[in-house]
């Protein structure tokens, strides 16, 4: 049976969905669909993926005042804490050894008695690990001084250091997760280490001087070097997000826009061959580029037409022109989203189409 995969015509075609085909490029470089991303926040912290199902599995929290006193026993927790350590260990307790997951239980553990507990939550978190985790207790409480100081220590940065560029950031964010982490590190953040190989080939790659075949298949062979054989599997991997990591460099873009369209139509089917789309597969993605190509030829007549007439006309007089020239390219109903769109100060068709990616 054919495989099927994403970006079916009428998931495009849709008014409000044209929006994305003039966001900018680097909003697509994501590549987050290779593996649980673990990546490096807007402060530049962990961020963990939610455990999803805490709330349900210990209910509802309730406000609580501290106390000067901490349970020892797990008989001597409230019920409800009782039931989110049976929870934990539950979905945590065989995966303690993997630094990644010993974050997780802290990280879920922090959340809860911080909210409940905010005088003390950090030793009764303590006694939470020791109580329902003996046997990794000293890496957990290791794990989580070391989160404790690396947290402080962006939160730190975000007053008062300033970094000279992304990079210089970036590194020093590596050297102390090194610091705090040893070797763990790259364990916890392997997702981002991956990402950051994939961004550097990408850099590599974004020059007028290499031919676009080659860029296809230097791409496409820095994936499954990083990945595996998965990048080049559709099933386990999501092609569309790969695709629009090479598609939206700025000169793979203008050696598309270059190139004829018999050539241009060569090129897209050599990458989503590479990263392993079926025929069938392919032959929807040219659907779906002739639609594109259609909708970006009347977006840039559109907008000729509509410059031409600011000149002729003004005010009350310019906008029925404008009104009635936008209901004859578009229709009523997708003008009105037009105008609306251009009432904010956006024009969609004012930015150079992406091609194969909007």
């Amino acid at each position: 049976m054919s495989r099927r995969h994403p970006a079916a015509p009428a998931a495009v075609t849709s008014p409000r969905r044209y929006r994305r085909w003039v966001m900018p490029a680097c909003a697509l470089l994501i590549m987050v669909s290779l593996g649980v991303l673990v990546w490096l926040g807007e402060g530049g912290g962990p961020v963990l993926p939610a455990a999803s199902g805490t709330a349900a599995a210990i209910g509802p929290a309730r406000p609580a005042h501290a106390s000067a006193e901490i349970a020892t026993t797990v008989s001597a927790l409230p019920p409800e804490e009782q039931r989110l350590g049976v929870w934990l260990q539950g979905r945590y307790g065989s995966k303690l050894a993997h630094p990644y997951w010993r974050l997780q239980v802290i990280e879920s553990l922090k959340r809860y008695l911080m909210e409940k507990y905010p005088n003390d939550w950090l030793a009764r978190l303590k006694a939470m690990l020791k109580l329902f985790f003996p046997a990794d207790y000293e890496q957990l409480t290791a794990s989580l001084d070391a989160l404790e100081s690396y947290n402080a220590w962006l939160a730190e940065i975000k007053q008062s250091m300033t970094f000279s560029s992304k990079e210089e950031r970036l590194r020093a964010t590596w050297d102390k997760r090194l610091q705090l982490f040893g070797e763990d590190a790259k364990v916890i953040w392997q997702a981002q280490l991956k990402q950051e190989k994939v961004e550097a080939a990408l850099q590599q790659l974004d020059t007028p001087g290499l031919p676009l075949s080659t860029k296809v298949d230097r791409y496409v062979q820095t994936l499954v070097d990083i990945y595996g054989n998965a990048a080049t599997n559709p099933d386990k991997s999501h092609p569309v997000q790969q695709m629009e990591g090479l598609l939206a460099l700025n000169t793979v873009q203008d050696q598309l826009h270059s190139l004829p369209p018999e050539r241009r139509q060569e090129e897209l089917h050599h990458l989503r061959s590479a990263l392993g789309l079926d025929a069938e597969a392919v032959k929807r993605w040219d659907e779906l580029d002739a639609e594109r190509a259609q909708r970006a030829a009347a977006g840039a007549s559109y907008m000729q037409e509509r410059a031409a007439l600011a000149k002729q006309y003004e005010g009350e007089a310019l906008q029925l022109q404008i009104q009635a020239l936008q209901n004859r390219k578009f229709g009523p109903e997708e003008a009105q989203y037009i105008r609306n769109e251009e009432e904010t100060g956006f024009y969609r068709y004012q930015e150079r189409q992406q091609i194969g990616i909007n």
